[in-house]
């Protein structure tokens, strides 16, 4: 496999694909032999190794890079929420062109929440009583 550039690995995961359009790994082999009938050939374990190589990396850069915003991106944030505290977070995020879970974070770093307000009725004196004879109907 030292033969092989980065290019021809990148032409490698290319060919094995994405989601629901993957290849098997003796697909790939045959057909990066047909684009590269020079090279000597390549194993199914040479595919196995790049891809394990590409996936670990993968992860390694989503671990790595935090998704951190900007002081000025977290001031518009809090300044759009004291003009309007009643604008629920998907609409700020699209206003602001960032990601819901990034305005949801910047809330709980200021100690805030989101919350949805649910109007209730207000409890009278007389529920208990209706209550107690409700019950008492279903009993019977």
């Amino acid at each position: 496999m030292v033969y092989l550039t980065e290019m021809h690995k990148i032409t490698i995961l290319q060919t094995i694909g994405y989601r629901d359009r993957t290849r098997t790994q003796t697909e790939v082999v045959r057909l990066f032999q047909e684009k590269y009938p020079e090279l000597p050939p390549i194993s199914q374990g040479s595919v196995s190794k790049i891809e394990k190589q590409f996936r670990e990396r993968r992860r390694q850069l989503k671990k790595n890079t935090p998704n951190k915003l900007s002081d000025d991106q977290k001031l518009d944030i809090m300044l759009m929420l004291e003009e309007n505290p009643h604008t629920p977070s998907p609409q700020t995020a699209s206003a602001l062109n960032i990601s819901q879970s990034s305005i949801l974070r910047v809330l709980t770093e200021n100690r805030m929440h989101p919350y949805k307000l649910v109007p209730t009725k207000e409890l009278a004196e007389d529920n208990f009583d209706r209550r107690i004879l409700f019950c008492e109907q279903m009993m019977q």
